[in-house]
Formats: C-alpha cells, sequence, structure tokens
C-alpha cells in the first residue's frame, strides 16, 4: 500500500492521524527565528502556538516547498507590530512520503487567524487542496520556553515537547 492510495477514505484518515500521533521526528529542521526581539518577550505570558503537520506523496515536494518558500516571505514581512513571536520549518524525507511541519507562535491568536486567510497562504491552501493530508496542533506556550534565534538543539527540543504534548491544547477557536 502506498502512502496516498486508498480506496476508503476513513481509512486514510486513520493511518494519517495514527501517523501524525506517532511522530516523534525531528527532520531537517531550519533553527528557530526570532521575529519579536527577546526584550519584548514576556517570559511569564502565555503565546498561541500553531503546529501544522502534513504529509503528500514525495513527487509535491517541490510545489510545496515553492508555496512554503512564498508563505514564508509573507510571514516575515507582517508588521513588526507584536504579531509573530517567531517559527522554525522542517521537512521529512520518505520512501513514498514527504512530510513537512510548520511551528508558529502569535502573540495574539487573531493575527494567526488574520494571516492564514490572506494572501500566500490562503492561495496555498486552495492550490494544495487534495495533494496534502493536513493536521494541526494548537498550544500555549510561555515566553521562557521559546528557544533562541538560530539555537538548533533548543528548536529541537521545542519540535519535541510540543509533538509529545508538553504543552497545554489551546484547542479550536470558536467561530461567530
Amino acid at each position: 500500500q502506498i502512502m496516498g492510495i486508498f480506496r476508503n477514505e476513513t481509512k486514510r484518515d486513520e493511518q494519517v492521524n495514527a501517523m501524525h500521533k506517532k511522530d516523534q521526528n525531528v527532520g531537517l529542521v531550519k533553527p528557530w527565528v526570532l521575529v519579536t526581539p527577546t526584550t519584548e518577550i514576556d517570559k511569564n505570558k502565555d503565546y498561541f502556538c500553531v503546529a501544522t503537520w502534513g504529509t503528500m506523496g514525495a513527487w509535491r515536494s517541490m510545489k510545496f516547498a515553492r508555496m512554503t518558500s512564498s508563505v514564508g516571505r509573507e510571514l516575515h514581512a507582517l508588521p513588526r507590530d507584536r504579531r509573530l513571536v517567531g517559527e522554525t520549518r522542517q521537512f521529512q524525507l520518505g520512501i513514498t512520503d514527504f512530510r513537512a511541519e510548520t511551528f508558529t507562535v502569535w502573540h495574539d491568536r487573531s493575527h494567526m487567524a488574520a494571516f492564514y486567510k490572506s494572501g500566500a497562504h490562503e492561495r496555498a491552501m486552495t492550490s494544495m487542496r487534495g495533494e496534502i493530508d493536513f493536521r494541526v496542533r494548537r498550544v500555549w506556550v510561555k515566553g521562557a520556553d521559546l528557544p533562541s534565534e538560530g539555537d538548533s538543539a533548543a528548536t529541537n527540543a521545542f519540535i519535541l515537547r510540543i509533538k509529545s504534548g508538553g504543552f497545554p491544547e489551546a484547542g479550536q477557536a470558536a467561530t461567530s
């Protein structure tokens, strides 16, 4: 059975959910990029963190990389008025699949929601619909838990802590 080729959607969802739940891998990681200056981070404040996880056929990885690059440029072009705290990304290459993850930390949940619904991110989600099996974790992280800029070991530990349930779940926001 090759990843992504299933006759039964329920079975595929079950398998992807299981893959996501047990994934404790740290792949090819981009070290943590801090957008908010360290001096402006409140060590005791809860920040909203979104960890996205997607698996797709390996042949789709180049398209995904282009889309992610475009999203990254827009992410780092956001106004510096306390929206994005920091971010990192990682990739895992498999034999039949490609897994990609993003980890973003926001000053406020509403800033994340506005970004996800506009520009390059929305175009990427529309373009990749049906081509990627996507899952998300939403957690609260303290400012003290954030890795230092460029610190690979701290970035890896932060990712593993998110994946292993080491932060309080944030759940989905209520919709009006």
